[in-house]
């Protein structure tokens, strides 16, 4: 059985001063509460401009009148658990919290005083009074969503264990590998290069030093250093590079590829072979992950039954 409130009506805000101008509207009322045109708008300010940013015309049009139809649903969800949270007392000596928030952001964003403190929300829109009940209404509502949303999700070690199996390659730390190179450009003779890169291979594998062959015939970038080029995860190499350095054992070198640079000798530095991350490592990071999965159809679940008991009505469009 719903509770029995008192219909606001549809009607224009009007400012007091000047009755015939239009100042506001009421978009809906949630049980004695309202919401309404202004308050829509001011959740849509970043929003709007963010989709602006991403479409156009009817597109954009489209995109702005569903992104109001959830913020407004967003509204009357907070309204909703703001009066619950209310109503049970979740708002009891809670100004001291409140207080000792906001003096922890002065001090952690290094403002002096309150009076910097007040000019800093004023660049913001903001005024310190609207700030501190911004920040009243969410300590409240996470009061409640503590006591009757998060304390209701409970996480298994079985569930732990499973995610932990059948997500194995997000744990997995993938192979790496450091790589140098000596590029022999190809010139106006192409098989006069394709030789003297051979002939530097050949003396690299009877033990010549790395670094002093790039120095003289590389034409890469890093050939005056030695030609380390960096390391790089196996995975996203060049394909082609891939398949060259494949089977390198960790200080040995590639056949020579050809390539657009020229003709091209890589040498595996080290080679760090893919591991996965034990179990213990990553346990909490899978447990956030599973209650942040509980969290959204517990809280669902929690407003559908508030939205029962309540008094909603939503007067016409958001334009």
């Amino acid at each position: 059985m719903r509770k029995m409130f008192w219909v606001i009506p549809a009607i224009l805000l009007l400012s007091a001063l000047a009755p015939a101008r239009i100042v506001d509207r009421i978009l809906a009322q949630v049980n004695n509460d309202i919401i309404t045109l202004s308050d829509l708008n001011r959740e849509m300010a970043q929003l709007r401009q963010d989709l602006a940013s991403k479409y156009a015309g009817e597109q954009l049009k489209q995109a702005i009148q569903q992104a109001e139809k959830e913020v407004l649903e967003d509204l009357i969800r907070k309204k909703l658990l703001l009066q619950k949270a209310t109503e049970l007392g979740f708002g009891a000596n809670i100004d001291l919290q409140v207080s000792a928030y906001i003096e922890g952001i002065r001090k952690e964003n290094k403002i002096k005083d309150m009076q910097e403190f007040e000019r800093v929300l004023a660049q913001q829109g903001l005024t310190l009074a609207a700030f501190r009940q911004q920040i009243r209404e969410s300590m409240i509502t996470q009061g409640l969503v503590q006591e009757f949303v998060n304390s209701r999700i409970t996480i298994l070690t079985q569930e732990v264990e499973k995610y932990y199996k059948d997500h194995a390659a997000e744990f997995t730390i993938p192979e790496e590998l450091t790589l140098s190179e000596i590029i022999i450009p190809v010139g106006d003779n192409p098989a006069e290069a394709e030789a003297k890169a051979k002939e530097v291979r050949n003396r690299l594998v009877q033990g010549e030093p790395f670094s002093t062959l790039a120095s003289q015939y590389s034409s890469g970038p890093t050939a005056s250093k030695g030609g380390g080029i960096g390391t790089y995860v196996t995975a996203k190499l060049n394909p082609e590079i891939a398949k060259a350095v494949a089977s390198v054992k960790e200080g040995e070198v590639s056949a020579v590829l050809k390539s657009k640079e020229g003709n091209v000798i890589y040498r595996v530095d080290s080679r760090k072979v893919a591991t996965v991350r034990p179990l213990e490592e990553v346990r909490d990071e899978i447990r956030s992950r599973l209650w942040r999965q509980k969290f959204n159809p517990e809280l669902d679940r929690f407003v559908a039954q508030l939205k029962e008991d309540a008094y909603i009505q939503i007067f016409g469009e958001t334009k």
